[in-house]
């Protein structure tokens, strides 16, 4: 076995520049959509939420129009933490937030009151009434292209621990799985699946910047202020239909359509189903396709799919493809939770052979199980740092030391992916490649190491959120009403 280190892949910007730091990258150049006529320069937003919540988001979001400072950082460090530019029209971003008063919907204080007092089954889903209620006679006006919901503070249900942004990362391992965590923003965001205006989530301690004491203790510090407003507004330029950086592709690289597959069961645990997430790299836009039934194997106990319902998941994935790119892909990259069986791949490649697609690689991605390597010094493997255990397996950092930081920027021992390939023609190293570029398509998180690549994480999303949903419902196949 030898160890390989992948190169930290760039990401592009407005005119094509590129950069491997996404807040470098806008700060210096723009969104990579900025040039576009359909770049969203004016992001009209709504607010739901109690009065005083109303003023803190309005008042914290019009501080963000100029540039945060960024925290102070160890010499040699200081692209660990950077400023934030700023949110307007003559800032880095080209766009700005546009409030109305009319398009604000203020909680009574009675309402919450009653919250706090009810059962929290029952508070949790009093609290999705009203807020649902609220954003969708917001976003029936046609005049918003984003609804802001300041959670309750009078609801204690199971979010106990979240981030302090809405899906940004707070760089530990063990926190990466938070799906069964969030009963109220997960509610709340399938219910709102079919409204005209994706909903942003936001916590006190967001615009506050203060934590709130949990059972007694002290949570965790917060991020910083401007690394709070980095992921705040890519997400809210994402939602608004922008595109805020693109991966890197060649001229000479196939056009590719990289489909995550995951697994969640339904409300009442009786029935599994898949979730699926596809990214489409041209755009860096994702689409989401729900599948069928799928099955806990006896030999493995993971959940599968049968063949036809491989094939069909697959082909309703490239149908949304060819809606969105108006052509279809040259090659299919297959990202699934759980291991291939003969059913699956038969599935896949009957798929891809009915659309005439001849190159298709499907890679088990495990989370869990891995080995661990170690690195001479105090420092963990730096990230990017591959390992062939054989012909089908790849070890992959996703998460470890970053040399642009110059340090680890993480808090407990990184944990590698295990990439088992399916497809006997699979480059491993070019797999892990793409795996390391999508691990950099969060824009719910501005920073540049995520651990998971997007087509897993909008699948765990995804799956968190469609549990709440009738297998007969509409759903939005925009990944921006899920994240």
């Amino acid at each position: 076995m030898r160890a390989h280190v992948l190169h930290e892949p760039e990401l592009e910007f407005r005119a094509g520049n590129r950069h491997i730091d996404p807040r470098y990258g806008i700060s210096v150049f723009g969104p990579a959509d900025a040039d576009s006529p359909a770049a969203p320069h004016q992001i009209p937003v709504a607010l739901v939420g109690p009065a005083q919540a109303i003023d803190g988001i309005r008042s914290w979001l019009q501080r963000c129009q100029n540039q945060i400072d960024a925290k102070d950082t160890k010499p040699g460090q200081e692209n660990l933490h950077q400023p934030f530019p700023g949110f307007s029209i003559d800032a880095q971003f080209g766009a700005e937030l546009i409030f109305d008063d009319s398009l604000v919907r203020e909680i009574p204080e009675r309402q919450l009151r009653r919250l706090a007092r009810a059962d929290v089954i029952s508070a949790t889903a009093d609290a999705v009434e009203i807020y649902a209620d609220a954003a969708r006679s917001l976003v029936e006006t046609g005049r918003c292209r984003v609804v802001i919901c300041a959670r309750p503070d009078e609801l204690n249900d199971r979010e106990n621990h979240p981030p302090s942004v809405e899906g940004a990362a707070e760089h530990e391992d063990d926190q990466d799985e938070r799906e069964a965590g969030g009963d109220f923003h997960d509610l709340l965001k399938a219910t709102a699946l079919t409204l005209p205006a994706p909903l942003q989530l936001m916590r006190r301690e967001t615009w506050t910047g203060v934590r709130a004491r949990t059972g007694g203790q002290a949570a965790r510090p917060l991020q910083d202020e401007a690394t709070r407003a980095w992921n705040l507004h890519t997400a809210l330029y994402y939602k608004a239909g922008g595109t805020p950086w693109r991966m890197q592709r060649h001229s000479s690289d196939l056009a590719t359509c990289y489909v995550g597959v995951s697994f969640y069961r339904t409300q009442s645990g009786q029935e599994l189903h898949t979730a699926v997430a596809q990214v489409f790299n041209e755009r860096g836009d994702g689409v989401v396709v729900r599948g069928g039934t799928a099955q806990i194997s006896k030999s493995d106990r993971q959940p599968h799919l049968a063949l036809t319902d491989a094939r069909r998941l697959l082909l309703d994935a490239l149908a949304e493809y060819r809606s969105t790119h108006g052509h279809q892909p040259a090659r299919i990259a297959v990202h699934k939770t759980s291991n291939f069986t003969p059913g699956e791949i038969d599935g896949f490649h009957e798929a891809a052979d009915q659309r005439d697609i001849d190159h298709v690689d499907m890679l088990w991605i495990q989370r869990r199980g891995a080995p661990h390597l170690y690195r001479a010094g105090q420092l963990p493997p730096l990230r990017g740092t591959t390992v062939q255990m054989d012909a089908r397996t790849l070890l992959l950092y996703t998460r470890g030391s970053v040399p642009y930081f110059r340090t680890y920027p993480g808090m407990y021992v990184p944990q590698p992916l295990l990439i088992r390939s399916a497809s006997p023609g699979t480059d491993l190293l070019a797999a892990g490649a793409d795996i390391l570029a999508l691990s950099k398509m969060n824009w719910n998180n501005a920073q540049l190491d995520e651990r998971d690549p997007l087509t897993l994480r909008t699948a765990y999303r995804v799956g968190s959120i469609l549990k709440h949903v009738p297998s007969n419902a509409r759903i939005a196949t925009r990944y921006a009403y899920y994240m």
